[in-house]
């Protein structure tokens, strides 16, 4: 190549890795979803696979008065970033609705009753809580807004009064916890419930850890659409009543049959009752629990389960239990 071209490429290389790096990078080009530039490339680059905007909660921030784009400026309550997220999705401009967003959320415990959950966006715990890994939240949530899609990881869930931590509707759809721990009890607040779900299609219920004396049903399945549902890979220990519990009348919609899967359980009353109904297909389960034989242990319907393990009062086995007919 002549020695004249190969400098002016080498020159037009270099001003352009300048220009990127240095003055231009306050002036990043985010995609067409944002309104607005960013000097965050590492995070927006990380974010670019949900095609959404990323913001911060810290709860030991003193004040609210960030713009929760980093952790130095972050919200100091999850509501704000969830206001701020769910303004973002809902633009018209550059086809936001069709992006994801991510909220990172620290802080030791944020203490916090939601009504209202971020539509099209994951919250990922970070940092720690005291001997748990993730954001410890403290509330009894109840979100009545309408959302899609959002899906909390990661996160550590405590009671703040003598109710439901989560108490979902069919406002929406698709929910999802993921890797999610609940605890039944903190300090003197005992909640019956860890999840109360009724008519929510497509909710996922996925590797979470539900610890402590939950009152009532760990999980409790209410009436309607429950098409999609996956309750698939946790660990139910220390109910003093029922696990999972299928208390409505179901429906299966254009989503198909729900499943609980690969769960571990062991409370003292029923494991796992389906209502006698064929919402659910349940296998690979591990159910123990401290009462008699029969449906006080666990109750479902035969032609819907395989493979799952037992132990009760009195024996354990194989559920279905094979009773050696061709």
């Amino acid at each position: 190549m002549n020695k004249k071209i190969t400098i002016i490429v080498a020159l037009v290389f270099i001003m352009g890795l300048v220009g990127f790096t240095g003055v231009n990078a306050a002036t990043y080009n985010q995609p067409l979803y944002s309104t607005t530039q960013s000097t965050d490339i590492l995070n927006d680059a990380a974010n670019q696979y949900n095609g959404g905007q990323v913001y911060y909660v810290d709860g030991n921030r003193l004040n609210n008065d960030g713009n929760g784009t980093s952790w130095a400026t972050a919200y100091n309550t999850l509501a704000t970033a969830i206001a701020t997220s769910n303004a973002n999705i809902a633009l018209a401009t550059n086809r936001a609705w069709a992006a994801r967003n991510i909220i990172y959320a620290r802080g030791d415990r944020l203490t916090e009753t939601l009504t209202v959950f971020p539509q099209k966006t994951d919250v990922i715990g970070v940092g720690s809580c005291d001997a748990f890994i993730g954001v410890g939240i403290l509330g009894n949530h109840a979100p009545t807004n309408t959302y899609y899609g959002t899906r909390w990881i990661n996160c550590n869930f405590f009671p703040a009064a003598n109710g439901d931590i989560m108490t979902i509707t069919s406002s929406g759809s698709g929910l999802q916890f993921i890797g999610c721990r609940f605890l039944g009890v903190w300090g003197s607040y005992i909640a019956p419930s860890a999840i109360d779900i009724t008519g929510h299609p497509m909710a996922k219920i996925m590797d979470c850890s539900f610890e402590g004396a939950f009152s009532a049903d760990v999980i409790d399945i209410g009436g309607g659409d429950c098409s999609g549902m996956r309750i698939t890979g946790n660990t139910i220990i220390g109910g003093v009543n029922d696990g999972i519990v299928v208390s409505g009348a179901t429906v299966i919609g254009v989503t198909g049959i729900g499943k609980i899967a690969d769960n571990v359980i062991y409370v003292v009353a029923c494991t796992i009752n389906d209502g006698d109904g064929d919402a659910f297909i349940i296998t690979g389960n591990i159910l123990i629990s401290d009462a008699a034989t029969g449906t006080a242990s666990v109750n479902v319907d035969e032609r819907w389960s395989a493979g799952n393990w037992f132990t009760d009062a009195t024996r354990s086995g194989t559920l279905p239990v094979l009773d050696g007919a061709d």
